[in-house]
């Protein structure tokens, strides 16, 4: 993968001593964490809600709700969005897929044009993606949508380890129109992603079901907390941001540094987090069979690979083509209506046509040029 062979020294030795760094961060820290609140920025909900003291009652949307009519955000202006075309990938380190390691990089490299002294490495988003969502299932299409909608649990305070935080896009992106949950394979909540979604495909449109667009939105999220994502104490409050729990932190940096070495985190580096698992929803049945097929649909097809025909819809039959209409019989031949066989008529000579040659238009050459009148 691209930028990856020759990175690779570098990126190994420095998530080693990111990873080293972070332990005593998270040494010094442990004992002070404020752990009653989400540390995130002004307006920004962290990603993922943590085990709060006394769940905080969001009694008002953070951003103006958008209506079901209003599309996501776009970035028109934005002259660095790459569209991406569909190929087939091949896997990256520890499994990962090749669509989300193409996402991490292209986001990582977009980043660091845009903001340099975040320092944003690929393996950071990749150790995020992994502890949210498991690298979405590893189910993308080929244009990094998700396979079904990957939701975090309801946030109506029901569930230990999550805020209330009431609805904030009308169910557009996350199908609740009472409660905001948590979307996409990097696990935004709706009113963090209308102040922070990206377009990273270059599609014009902000989703973050898919992972180029929920790439990028979560490196912008890391390096808008500030500092380089290479010095321990500002990565940890960047993570923190996205979650405000040390035991993610410790997770998140385990896997990084796992993909930078491609070696997978031994147990004792992940803690258990207490969070709830995201929940995964099933592509949608179609409303009715395709034309040519008849029947009521009972589940959504299989995803079709690139360049093949699409899987049928599950209980829907093909209309087999109506019956050609029969031709009528011939009368039989009977003597009133056989007719007299004729002479064959004398054969008539043809003269043969001479063949007609093709005609050039060449150019006039001077002298032999005739000028024209004047």
């Amino acid at each position: 993968m691209r930028k990856m062979a020759h990175n690779t020294d570098r990126r190994a030795l420095t998530s080693a001593a990111v990873a080293a760094g972070v332990i005593g961060v998270l040494t010094a820290v442990s004992l002070t964490m404020d752990h009653s609140r989400p540390t995130g920025a002004a307006g920004i909900a962290p990603a993922a809600e943590t085990a709060t003291r006394a769940p905080t009652v969001t009694t008002e949307s953070l951003v103006t709700t958008p209506s079901s009519e209003t599309p996501p955000p776009t970035e028109a202006d934005d002259p660095g969005a790459a569209h991406i075309e569909p190929a087939t990938i091949p896997d990256g380190p520890l499994g990962i897929p090749g669509i989300a390691l193409d996402a991490y990089h292209r986001a990582t490299d977009r980043l660091n044009v845009e903001k340099p002294a975040c320092e944003m490495d690929w393996t950071l988003l990749a150790g995020i993606g992994q502890v949210e969502s498991n690298q979405g299932r590893g189910r993308f299409d080929v244009h990094g949508n998700t396979i079904g909608r990957i939701l975090g649990p309801r946030l109506d305070g029901t569930l230990p380890g999550t805020a209330v935080i009431t609805d904030t896009d009308g169910g557009r992106f996350d199908g609740d129109a009472e409660f905001d949950r948590a979307v996409g394979p990097v696990q935004f909540i709706p009113s963090t992603w209308a102040l922070l979604g990206r377009d990273g495909n270059g599609d014009g449109v902000a989703d973050p079901n898919n992972i180029y667009d929920g790439a990028l939105a979560a490196a912008t999220l890391l390096c808008g907390q500030g500092g380089s994502m290479g010095d321990p104490a500002a990565r940890t409050r960047a993570v923190l941001a996205y979650n405000n729990s040390l035991a993610y932190v410790a997770n998140v940096n385990a896997w990084a540094h796992g993909y930078a070495v491609n070696s997978y985190p031994l147990p004792a580096d992940l803690p258990e987090i207490h969070q709830p698992k995201p929940i995964v929803e099933p592509p949608a049945i179609p409303e009715r069979c395709p034309d040519g097929w008849e029947g009521e649909p009972t589940a959504a097809p299989e995803p079709a690979l690139p360049g093949e025909p699409g899987h049928p819809v599950p209980g829907c039959t093909e209309v087999a083509p109506p019956p050609a209409e029969p031709t009528p019989p011939s009368p039989s031949p009977s003597p009133e209506n056989t007719p007299t066989p004729q002479p064959p008529a004398p054969p008539v000579h043809v003269a043969p046509v001479p063949p007609v040659l093709p005609v050039f238009e060449l150019p006039c050459i001077a002298p032999f040029c005739v000028p024209p009148p004047a």
